[in-house]
């Protein structure tokens, strides 16, 4: 059956300065990751508030996360989506972060751990515009990990799409990724989106709400327990 492995899934923390409450929610969170003992952490989006952070706060942010030891993957939201100015092709605040993975490619990017048995797929948002779908073109499970994830940013909109939201995610679409588990970030509550053959949640935001998702692994299955973080 393998190891156990074990998730932990934040998203929305919305970072804008070193003095600000939400970096207490950032603390609350990796204090989380170490205690729960994870393997890997996803943030599935809008980890800062916006791509005009200064420099400081992106030190801060990936010094606290590089001190986690695990692998981090970042996917780029709608606040901090993947433009030309984006936070994350800035160079230097995040040299050396050799555990920090922020998916860059445009249509889509795996990035596979061997040795935890986990694949994670995820595209960025790359427009302030709402016109991406973030689970369109997730391609067919594949390789030889034991689990595979996606994680995206967007608006649930069940079955039938919304005319006015933006980065619309369909219950078609999540089902028909074939993940074990989708981890979804832009809603700022908690809440189970699918728990069919796939599990879908809204992780809800640590500034907002005080909330995260551990998921587990294992024989069993997936297994979602909501969290409420120490601020």
């Amino acid at each position: 059956m393998g190891a156990r492995r074990r998730i932990l899934h934040t998203s929305d923390l919305h970072l804008s300065s070193t003095d600000d409450g939400a970096c207490r929610s950032l603390q609350a969170v990796t204090e989380l990751a170490v205690e729960a003992e994870v393997d890997l952490v996803l943030i599935a989006g809008d980890l800062f508030e916006h791509n005009r952070v200064k420099d400081d706060l992106v030190s801060f942010v990936v010094k606290r996360l590089q001190g986690l030891q695990r692998p981090i993957i970042i996917l780029p939201g709608n606040h901090d989506c993947l433009v030309a100015d984006s936070v994350y092709y800035r160079e230097d605040p995040w040299r050396g972060a050799a555990n920090i993975h922020v998916i860059k490619a445009l249509p889509g990017e795996t990035l596979t751990w061997p040795d935890l048995g986990v694949a994670v797929w995820g595209k960025p948002i790359d427009s302030y515009s709402g016109g991406l779908q973030p689970l369109a073109g997730v391609p067919p499970r594949g390789g030889e990990a034991r689990w595979h994830i996606a994680v995206a940013h967007g608006c649930y909109v069940g079955s039938v799409p919304h005319p006015y939201y933006s980065f619309q995610i369909s219950q078609e679409e999540i089902i028909a990724s074939q993940r074990d588990y989708v981890a979804l970030g832009h809603s700022a509550g908690f809440n189970c989106i699918c728990d069919g053959s796939v599990k879908a949640y809204y992780c809800g935001s640590p500034s907002l709400a005080g909330t995260a998702a551990i998921v587990d692994l294992d024989g069993r299955g997936v297994r979602v327990t909501r969290y409420s973080l120490r601020k």
